[in-house]
């Protein structure tokens, strides 16, 4: 009794660890008295408990704001609007977390993590033939997945001390049935490193190979997509910040041919940014396409597109 009680124990926490973010680190965990049965046990709370992995806050407006947080003005309608939207936001309610491991041979364990996110989707717009305002919130599901790579440094008998985590790749999501594709997500810094991704789920970064910008540096971000919805239009914006949430942007990109764009109604979105001033910290920056039905159709079902990686500000040497 007392052996499958403390089994019971056990497996309680482990799950405990799988679906939800813990609040302890990477280092609190390793130092801690408590073992697993396997090695993929142990890498799995290994990956729970380094909770920058899984950092999510850049997509979660919370409510509706302005469409891009440097501008003031909506979105122009086109022909066939009903509405103008005023503000949008994606409100984030709940996270979870499912996790998978493969060991490779005797060192290596590459982790698939697919998160998923609910919530609401808010938009407040006035009516095309009226001047009141009104406010709908459509519920969304998307799920976003990363593959996290380990090495095993050591064959101890306590298995949390036999890996660390190596290399991580760009995150991927959407909703279900999402009609985006993205071919190329870059971000060229005009003073630091950049950024180009075309296959992220088969790319990786050690935690010294994330790019890293100048503190003020001027940020162009491109993305080449495609989308085969009904609707001619879509929505672009990219969303950089830090673990405060008072440390984050959302700014529109554009395929007009003006400034950073070099071609108009060519499927690449272009903007530049300002990194943030304060030093070495990780930021995560994302890039998210959601569907002209979307923002305009009141009926219309979310549908969005997301890649994002983390990135640093270069600290003072």
């Amino acid at each position: 009794m007392e052996r499958l009680m403390k089994q019971a124990l056990k497996l309680a926490l482990i799950t405990g660890i799988l679906f939800s973010l813990s609040a302890c680190s990477d280092d609190e965990l390793l130092n801690s008295n408590f073992d697993f049965d396997t090695a993929e046990e142990a890498i799995l709370a290994i990956i729970a408990a380094t909770d920058s992995l899984e950092q999510y806050d850049g997509l979660n407006d919370g409510e509706a704001v302005n469409i891009s947080s440097s501008t003031d003005g909506s979105l122009q309608k086109t022909a066939g609007d009903t509405i103008q939207p005023i503000r949008i936001g994606r409100r984030i309610d709940s996270k979870s977390f499912e996790r998978s491991v493969e060991v490779i041979g005797d060192s290596i364990a590459i982790v698939t993590s697919v998160g998923t996110i609910t919530g609401d989707f808010i938009i407040v717009y006035r009516l095309t033939d009226s001047s009141s305002i009104d406010t709908i919130a459509k519920p969304f599901e998307m799920d976003m997945t990363r593959k996290i790579k380990l090495r095993r440094v050591g064959d101890g008998e306590i298995r949390r001390l036999n890996w660390r985590i190596t290399g991580i790749t760009p995150v991927v999501g959407g909703t279900v049935n999402s009609t985006f594709e993205f071919q190329k997500f870059a971000m060229i810094s005009l003073s630091g490193d950049s950024l180009i991704i075309t296959d992220p789920l088969n790319t990786f970064y050690s935690w010294t190979d994330l790019p890293e910008f100048e503190p003020g540096d001027t940020v162009n971000v491109f993305l080449s997509l495609t989308n085969s919805s009904v609707y001619n239009n879509e929505l672009v914006l990219l969303h950089h910040s830090a673990r405060s949430r008072f440390d984050k942007g959302r700014r529109r990109l554009r395929d007009d041919g003006i400034g950073v764009d070099e071609v108009a109604d060519d499927n690449t979105y272009s903007n530049s940014f300002l990194s943030r001033s304060s030093r070495g910290r990780m930021r995560h920056g994302f890039v998210d396409a959601l569907d002209w039905g979307t923002v305009f159709d009141l009926d219309g079902p979310v549908n969005m597109k997301v890649w994002g990686m983390p990135y640093n500000i270069r600290p003072k040497n």
